[in-house]
Formats: structure tokens, C-alpha cells, sequence
């Protein structure tokens, strides 16, 4: 029996699903990095304009300004401390004392939360129970 064109197309398209999956894997771990380093550069560049006078501070809780994402504060105090593992609690509350991320709400951020986010971005995180650092390689 000859395959018809639609066949042969689907055919093609399964043969390469698992290279299109790898590829995917792989660009959408680079960009949550690319996004992590520029949230952090964006939140010391508005540290130092406010240490020169140059603009006002902002907080995740400005109108208009949210600040960076959770994974993005997570992975900035990760690597602030040598990327050594961090257990949720600590990341938490690291994050809350220093003001880094707010939930909508304005609340500030829970453990659960911080566990949840970290399971959801497993390319950016590794976790050993309630351990986590940033993955490597």
C-alpha cells in the first residue's frame, strides 16, 4: 500500500520528536537562565542607580514594577552563596528579608511556595528533599 503524503509528514514528524523534545529541553533551560541573570543584573543596576542618586529604588511591590519572578530571586540567592544547597525555609526567608519577591497580594513568600516553583523549574533546579541548588552544566 502506497503512504499518502499526510503518512509520509507524520511519519517524519514522529521520527523526530525525541530531537525536537531535546531541543526544546535544552532552549527552554537556557532561556530560564538568560532570564535569571538578567533579573539580577536589572536588580543591581537599580540598586547602584539608587546608591548614586540617579532613580528611586524599586520593590517587587511597586505598582508597575514587579521585580523579578521567584525562580529569578531564588536563583540570585543561590548563587550569591556559592550555589551550596539551601533548604527551602532559608531560601524563603532570604528572600522575604531582603524584599525580593512579593506574591500579588503583597504577602510575603511561603516555604510551599518556594517548593512548588522549584519543582516546576526542574532545568534550573535540582532539589535532594528539601535541599535545593541551582543545576549545573
Amino acid at each position: 500500500m502506497k503512504l499518502m503524503s499526510g503518512d509520509l509528514l507524520k511519519n517524519a514528524l514522529d521520527g523526530a520528536r525525541p530531537q525536537l523534545q531535546a531541543g526544546l529541553a535544552d532552549a527552554e533551560a537556557e532561556l530560564e537562565q538568560l532570564d535569571a541573570r538578567r533579573a539580577e543584573l536589572l536588580a543591581l543596576i537599580g540598586q547602584a542607580k539608587a546608591a548614586l542618586g540617579l532613580a528611586a529604588a524599586t520593590t517587587a511591590g511597586d505598582a508597575g514594577a514587579r521585580g523579578p519572578t521567584l525562580h529569578d530571586a531564588l536563583a540570585q540567592v543561590l548563587r550569591e552563596h556559592g550555589n551550596d544547597w539551601r533548604t527551602v525555609r532559608e531560601l524563603a526567608d532570604e528572600v522575604n528579608e531582603r524584599s525580593m519577591y512579593r506574591k500579588r497580594d503583597g504577602s510575603p513568600v511561603e516555604a510551599n511556595q518556594v517548593h512548588a516553583r522549584t519543582k516546576n523549574y526542574t532545568a534550573l533546579f535540582e532539589k535532594d528533599g528539601s535541599r535545593i541548588r541551582l543545576r549545573t552544566g
